[in-house]
């Protein structure tokens, strides 16, 4: 037996095109759970002598997406009710009684949440709503008339309600400070010397033992994340994905080469060829040897790149890339200039430049 349930109305940037994101309707699956517990508990408060719902109370009651409709994203939940459920008149009023309350909830003013609802079941807005976004609302209609708008902000407050802590997702950049193989854990250190414990998600574990201890080296992490009142980040309770940017100073520097217009230079100056820029960044990001000091890099007027190191003899190296050419230029001891032009279509080429590189640019002395 099938029949429709709610439709709440997603809205924001990802749901213009009227479709559902994936990491989305996990809210959906955190709505229906909400809706089985919150249904069970108005069944006890009705039957006090009861200690819990009877066999099959939610074990055949099921939410399906029957249909994507327009205005933003509206997805039309259907009701699936089989067995002992689907012949009750009693027992589905509980589901229907739980979806207003829920959707009461959430409209209800800071502080006064509805008399039926019980605190200990607003940690389930740990989990629905948890995908929101700045500028997005989940919508749900409310038992009388209009909506009750649900925010990444509003779920933060009905789990501090009856929390000191709440969960959202999140997304930490630094450097594997290190790593506890017993524990299957690694420390992040992050940008602001801070550093907080990550699980070890067993594809990563490679890339930990790689990069674990090189701090030019930055990890990317994405999971959820428990924070305070004051959105501070008390800790990780699980990793979604791990991903490793090597050589993060000149990577984010050649992402942001990508962004130059033509006329980046007061009017005038050609941007760097995006396609060509891209495999050069590749190319010098993934092989730059790690006991090479890290260079500047600036764009030229005429679509190039220019590398400049901090080191005895000002060494740099004018890259064209056109044909993936460079041009070294330093001074040696006595002043006189050192040059040397390298191909940089190839991995010998690139082998060739960084072992050049590494025997003749040499650090200033403190």
């Amino acid at each position: 037996m099938k029949t429709t349930f709610c439709q709440p109305r997603f809205t924001g940037q990802r749901f213009d095109e009227h479709t559902l994101p994936v990491e989305v309707a996990r809210d959906l699956a955190a709505y229906e759970a909400l809706v089985i517990d919150l249904a069970k508990h108005l069944y006890k408060l009705e039957k006090p002598k009861r200690t819990r719902a009877p066999r099959g109370f939610a074990a055949n009651f099921r939410l399906d997406i029957q249909e994507i409709g327009d205005g933003s994203t509206k997805p039309l939940l259907a009701v699936v009710m089989s067995g002992m459920l689907a012949l009750s008149n009693a027992e589905p009023s509980h589901f229907e009684r739980a979806r207003d309350l829920i959707a009461e909830c959430v409209a209800a003013p800071d502080g006064r949440l509805p008399e039926l609802f019980p605190k200990e079941l607003l940690s389930h807005f740990n989990q629905f709503g948890r995908s929101l976004r700045d500028g997005e609302t989940l919508e749900l209609p409310l038992p009388t008339t209009g909506n009750a708008v649900l925010t990444a902000e509003r779920r933060k407050k009905l789990v501090l309600a009856a929390s000191e802590e709440y969960e959202r997702e999140v997304e930490l950049q630094g450097y594997i400070g290190e790593v506890d193989w017993e524990k299957s854990t690694f420390r992040l250190r992050l940008a602001d010397n801070s550093q907080t414990i990550v699980p070890l998600l067993p594809a990563f574990r490679d890339d930990a033992r790689e990069y674990g201890g090189r701090s030019r080296h930055w990890v990317i992490v994405k999971g959820v994340g428990t924070f305070d009142a004051w959105d501070r980040l008390k800790r990780i309770l699980s990793a979604e994905s791990s991903e490793v940017v090597r050589n993060v100073e000149i990577a984010n520097r050649l992402d942001e080469l990508t962004q130059l217009a033509p006329g980046w230079f007061e009017g005038a100056g050609l941007a760097p060829d995006r396609e060509r820029l891209s495999q050069f960044s590749e190319q010098l990001i993934s092989s730059y040897p790690d006991s090479l000091v890290l260079p500047a890099i600036f764009p030229t007027q005429d679509g190039n790149l220019l590398l400049e190191w901090n080191a005895v003899g000002d060494p740099s190296l004018d890259v064209r890339l056109a044909d993936f050419s460079g041009s070294y230029h330093a001074f040696d001891d006595d002043g006189a200039d050192i040059e040397r032009d390298f191909r940089l279509d190839g991995e010998q080429g690139w082998s060739e430049l960084h072992a050049f590189l590494s025997a003749n640019i040499r650090k200033r002395q403190a």
